[in-house]
């Protein structure tokens, strides 16, 4: 899928997403989730206790693991 593919899917999203949303564009459980936050794996911007991720960085997650799925031996 080329890049431009997943930002279309994810243009309905604003630049700073919330963790439910991020589950929503990655199809990932709420645990999960926290749990790529706290691996670096997305970019966290912590507004008092709330914890919101940047859109882009959810982009570059999908994008690495559909490139990983391609190249992958069936």
């Amino acid at each position: 899928m080329p890049k431009k593919s997943v930002r279309q899917m994810f243009r309905k999203y604003p630049d700073v997403v919330t963790i439910p949303q991020v589950c929503e564009m990655l199809g990932v459980s709420r645990n999960y989730a926290y749990l790529l936050v706290k691996q670096g794996k997305l970019i966290r911007l912590d507004l008092g206790r709330i914890v919101r991720v940047t859109k882009s960085s959810v982009i570059e997650l999908k994008e690495k693991s559909l490139q990983k799925s391609e190249n992958s031996p069936v």
